[in-house]
């Protein structure tokens, strides 16, 4: 059973990709193990329906000591199934560096090995440059990934991506490189050819005191959609990254932002309460600014965090 890893740093489009992956092997027995590095599973409400099997698992990093339990016996649970391809989605602030050691301890478990063809690697070519020396996980995630995606061409120049490419070269000299928009990238091809590459049996930088500071936004009412927007695009550069659901007068909304890139797209699925994710660029301060941008834009509406 062929095994392939996804990285790639919060907002990246890893989710973009797997959705893409799932389309392309459409017809293959295909597990997908998804990562939310926050309580709520938003990610997987967004690809679900298709045929394939999934596990979730929230609030924390797979190769972390809070999650790397149940990451094994996910693992070890796949390899009982009838299927052709994993695909494991990581959070968006994975270090793989101890993938080795996780898959050594999955053989010992289920007295079965995964054929591991490597991982794929998905670089913002928006925000990479911004995003590089502040989060230490992106190197290390394009230090043993085999194929890298520069995703976001489109709303990037062509000089900084040539500057990005330079960069993952002299991170990972011998990586294959594709350019994309929303994630459209040769996946067959690339998955055909992938490498595993170096191996990946040191400790992992995921650890509890490197967690970035998550908090997660509820509420039950129906909230104004020009004051949730309002609040949405100020509140977005206290973040790295914003996901969720919202109710609004205006009907239900996919809310997606990655650093002061912010949309609200039309959501036609269910949504029994407005539930948005918080993953913070400032700490603890998160609290205290969602509080006080809150009250400006929605009054008294009330919320929980």
């Amino acid at each position: 059973m062929k095994l392939i890893l996804l990285t790639g740093f919060l907002g990246s489009g890893k989710t973009t990709l797997l959705t893409n992956l799932l389309k392309t092997y459409e017809g293959t027995k295909i597990g997908v193990l998804m990562n939310e590095f926050g309580e709520t599973s938003i990610d997987g409400k967004l690809i679900k329906g298709g045929n394939f099997d999934l596990i979730e698992l929230t609030n924390g990093s797979i190769f972390c000591a809070c999650l790397k339990e149940n990451f094994i016996k996910g693992l070890a649970e796949f390899l009982s199934y009838d299927l052709e391809i994993v695909f494991v989605e990581s959070s968006g602030v994975a270090d793989p560096s101890n993938m080795g050691t996780i898959l050594e301890t999955v053989t010992k478990l289920a007295a079965k090995a995964y054929d591991y063809a490597g991982s794929i690697c998905i670089v913002d070519g928006l925000y990479f440059l911004r995003q590089f020396d502040v989060i230490l996980a992106l190197e290390k995630q394009i230090f043993y990934a085999s194929a890298v995606i520069i995703n976001k061409t489109d709303l990037q120049t062509p000089e900084i991506l040539g500057i990005i490419e330079k960069k993952i070269r002299a991170i990972n000299h011998n990586v294959e490189i594709y350019r994309a928009i929303f994630c459209e990238a040769p996946i067959q091809f690339m998955v055909k050819n992938m490498t595993v590459g170096k191996a990946m049996n040191e400790p992992t930088g995921n650890t509890w005191e490197s967690r970035l500071v998550t908090k997660i936004l509820k509420t039950h009412e129906i909230v104004d959609f020009q004051k949730f927007s309002g609040f949405l695009h100020e509140i977005k550069f206290s973040a790295h990254r914003i996901k969720g659901f919202v109710r609004t007068n205006s009907g239900n909304y996919e809310v997606s932002c990655v650093n002061d890139f912010a949309v609200m797209n039309p959501w036609f699925g269910p949504v029994e309460k407005t539930e948005v994710v918080f993953i913070s660029s400032v700490g603890i301060r998160i609290i205290s600014d969602l509080i006080k941008l809150w009250g400006k834009y929605l009054g008294h509406t009330p919320f929980v965090i």
